[in-house]
């Protein structure tokens, strides 16, 4: 006959073993997520990149059940965006910002990853305006600006020289879609020119 201490034994042994195995089981879950989309081939960055060129503005088609460029689309909100390289030096975003509907702009990286984003509520006079550029440029721009008359630019730091910018655009009504259509077209991703 087994002890009363054999038996807790055997039971922690067992509980030791099943809690060891839901820990693997979770940390190797956890991992492949991270990892899969490192080695996705059809990732956003290159969906958009059969669309169109660097630099250009290209709208979206509405979101509908039958087509859906962007996952979980919602037909009221209108999408355009400009995919960018700085390997050549920093970009330009400029995009209308609409008083009173809700317009952003998000800023990826070349795996999608969202870095930055900006609403409505960001927007000087109706108007986004932002500086991309990498941490080597931005410190490059910088060395060469004034202490006296700082830069009122909004500077944005990509973790990557690819990516891309998306404007969405909300519409309160199906009437008013083609006004929020109009703004996201308004998106502009210009090379900055180089200061001398």
């Amino acid at each position: 006959m087994k002890s009363p201490t054999s038996t807790l034994r055997l039971v922690f042994d067992l509980a030791t073993i099943a809690i060891g195995g839901a820990l693997t089981a979770g940390l190797v879950h956890i991992v492949s997520i991270l990892i899969v989309p490192l080695y996705a081939s059809n990732d956003a960055f290159a969906r958009l990149s059969a669309l169109g060129p660097i630099n250009a503005t290209i709208a979206l088609p509405q979101a509908s059940a039958d087509s859906r460029l962007i996952p979980f689309g919602d037909p009221a909100v209108a999408v355009a965006f400009c995919r960018y390289d700085l390997r050549n030096g920093p970009l330009r975003v400029t995009a209308p910002a609409a008083r009173y509907e809700y317009s952003s702009l998000s800023f990826h990286t070349n795996r999608g990853g969202i870095f930055y984003a900006l609403t409505d509520r960001a927007a000087a006079q109706g108007q986004f305006d932002a500086l991309v550029a990498t941490d080597e440029q931005l410190r490059a721009i910088a060395s060469r600006e004034s202490e006296d008359e700082p830069s009122q630019d909004l500077r944005i730091v990509s973790p990557t020289y690819e990516g891309f910018v998306m404007m969405r655009a909300f519409s309160e009504a199906p009437s008013l879609y083609p006004l929020a259509q109009a703004r996201t077209r308004g998106l502009k991703c210009q090379p900055e020119a180089p200061q001398s």
